[in-house]
């Protein structure tokens, strides 16, 4: 949960403890300023160089972009004193705290593009913003101290302030403003005997080159232990050699000693020399460290990749083998312990892949091999087991010579499946067994009927009896599909058989739920069911309607009306009302089922207007032709998600 802060503190602005770090930054800046005038060369007109521009761009970077504004002004101010001394002018110091304020600025947005927190130094990108942000800043320095020299000095004295001024506070900034930046992580410890080794030994370089009084022609040569060690050691003690390689080079210079002593070459020349060379290592070694440990990052993240393959490869339940391809064979080069337990006979580089598994498997791998292709092959075993093998290439580009094989050991659950197919496949002849093969015939009457199911075992069905001048017509769907359904819709079918055709279907439908009431509680099922007794004389209708709610009266003025009432399924109700309906000659009594409702829409409407269109288009026809347009529905070649059922009888005539 997260802390609200003390009502003291104003959001948005450091508070407290937080002030300690721009606070310590302001001194640091007002000592290092003073560090580099007290240790300006004599006979030098400028600094040889100026960290305090470093200390001040990072320390801002550390701080909410918000406190930007305040932390500029304050590091120009700290600085006041240092410009003055140096430059003997209120004009010019006054010129040198704005340009101090606007360096910090402008390096700092450099470095932040588009973002509010710590910048980053990982990758060659960073490392070119930092370079930009250095030039840029100490630029915008160099221009306003220009400025200001040309409105109070000569433009000679401007000119040499435009070339000496940035120089030395770009190299400031390179030296000291990666150590405030976010490094990448380093796995290589902290500061461990290599580091402090590789440290030691660049001061050591740096002293005998520098603080010798020989001066030897070695101008260089310090550059070797920090490139060296960019490969090495972690990047932030790398800045740290290297800021006391520049220490040591700017004391050794000023003090007439080493390859860029002011008394050989000049103070100005002395300083640019220096400033080159600082300018130079930092730039090197940084790009070098940052490659070095993007390969490693690489290299760590391979290693890691092939250690997870190879736990993988091992461990896995499927068979894993790696084959590769010789003249005229793939032979197997490793296999994991799953796959040894499925092929006992196989040998790490001595069985041939087309005797363990087949023709079929090599034809698949030299497919997969010249296609770079991968996909699962089935194979049948000499032994009859059935296993898939998926192909992997090891290559990206054809010819492959190698590949990975998974192997899957399938026999159990084929045989699983056939065991299932052949029950659904009884089960279907037994619910085909007890629907009507035949419907009855009478004249002046005519019928069709037509069940379509989503699987083998549907749980629609439909019965037509006659019985003199009574017929019963009936249409139910049991919840779900598949055979539990199956067997459900034919018992429930046998027991509504039981009784003869009924004058009263109410009565019949509530002897026959007796009868399969404990059938349908321990299946927790219900089913949906029109039930319909119609006298064959006078076109009289009984219909009862058990939640199915489907039933229609096809008029024979072209008109479709639905039968329904509000009464429940079985499994639920034990009492049905009756709903009567004259069948005029011409008209007929339509039942279908939920699945014939799906495949034409999804409202009782879209229903009924297929119903009316079919019709009409179908006039002159037989009912089956009506009943089997219905159950087809308007798209024959799409998946069918539930049964589709219909029944029609329909008395002759016209009206």
């Amino acid at each position: 949960m997260a802390l609200a802060p003390p009502p003291s503190a104003r959001p948005g602005h450091l508070a407290g403890h937080s002030l300690l770090v721009p606070i310590m930054a302001l001194v640091a800046i007002l000592l290092l300023s003073w560090f580099s005038i007290a240790t300006k060369p004599t006979q030098a007109l400028v600094e040889t160089w100026w960290p305090a521009s470093g200390i001040a761009i990072g320390a801002a970077l550390r701080l909410p972009k918000r406190d930007l504004w305040w932390f500029s002004v304050a590091a120009g101010l700290v600085v006041m004193g240092a410009n003055f001394a140096q430059f003997h002018s209120v004009t010019m110091s006054i010129a040198a705290s704005i340009g101090a304020s606007v360096e910090i600025w402008v390096g700092v947005q450099v470095l932040r593009w588009r973002s509010d927190g710590t910048p980053t130094l990982g990758t060659r990108a960073d490392l070119g913003r930092l370079l930009i942000a250095a030039v840029l800043a100490a630029t915008a320095f160099d221009l306003i101290l220009t400025v200001a020299a040309l409105a109070t000095s000569s433009p000679a004295e401007a000119i040499f302030h435009l070339a000496s001024a940035g120089p030395r506070r770009a190299a400031g900034i390179l030296l000291i403003t990666p150590l405030f930046l976010r490094l990448p992580e380093d796995h290589r410890g902290d500061l461990t005997w290599l580091t402090a080794a590789h440290i030691s030994a660049g001061l050591i370089v740096a002293g005998l080159v520098f603080l010798t009084p020989q001066n030897l022609p070695l101008s260089f040569l310090p550059l070797v232990p920090p490139i060296a060690g960019a490969l090495v050691i972690p990047a932030r003690w790398l800045m740290v050699e290297m800021v006391g390689i520049a220490a040591i080079a700017s004391y050794g210079s000023s003090i007439g000693h080493g390859p860029f002593t002011f008394a050989a070459v000049g103070s100005d020349g002395g300083a640019a020399l220096l400033q080159v060379f600082e300018l130079a290592m930092v730039a090197l070694a940084l790009l070098l460290a940052l490659t070095a440990d993007a390969e490693r990052d690489v290299a760590r993240r391979l290693s890691a990749s092939e250690l997870l393959y190879r736990r993988t490869f091992q461990n896995s339940i499927s068979g894993m083998l790696i084959a590769d391809r010789s003249t005229d064979q793939w032979t197997v080069q490793t296999a994991n312990p799953a796959a040894t337990q499925l092929l006992p006979q196989v040998r790490p580089g001595e069985s041939d892949v087309g005797a363990l598994l087949g023709p079929a498997a090599v034809a698949a791998l030299d497919s997969a091999s010249e296609t770079v292709a991968i996909g699962p092959t089935e194979l049948e075993l000499a032994d009859g087991r059935h296993l898939t093998a998926s192909i992997t290439p090891l290559s990206d580009e054809p010819p492959v010579g190698s590949a990975a094989i998974q192997l899957i050991d399938i026999t159990d659950s084929l045989i699983a499946q056939r065991l299932m197919e052949a029950d659904l496949e009884r089960a279907q002849q037994v619910q085909q067994a007890l629907s009507p093969h035949t419907l009855p015939v009478r004249r002046g009457w005519e019928h069709g009927a037509t069940s379509i199911t989503a699987r083998e075992v549907g749980g629609d069905f439909y019965d037509l009896r006659i019985r003199g001048t009574a017929a019963a017509v009936t249409l139910g769907d049991v919840m779900g599909k598949g055979m539990g359904a199956g067997i459900l819709a034919a018992a429930t079918r046998t027991a509504l058989r039981a009784s003869e055709v009924p004058a009263h279907p109410a009565e019949a439908l509530a002897d026959s739920a007796r009868i399969i009431e404990e059938d349908l509680t321990n299946a927790g099922a219900f089913v949906t069911l029109g039930y319909a007794s119609i006298d064959l004389v006078t076109g009289r209708v009984r219909l009862v309607d058990a939640g199915h709610g489907l039933s229609f009266a096809l008029r024979a003025d072209g008109d479709v009306e639905r039968l329904a009432t509000f009464d429940l399924p079985l499994g639920f109700g034990s009492e049905w009302q009756e709903l009567e309906y004259h069948l005029q000659p011409g008209e007929g009594l339509l039942m279908v089922s939920d699945g014939v409702l799906e495949l034409w829409g999804v409202t009782i409407e879209d229903l009924i207007a297929a119903i009316t269109r079919l019709n009409a288009q179908l006039t002159g026809h037989s009912p089956d032709a009506l009943v089997e347009a219905l159950c087809a529905g308007p798209d024959t070649t799409g998946e069918r998600t539930d049964d589709a059922t219909a029944v029609l009888l329909r008395r002759e005539g016209k009206a």
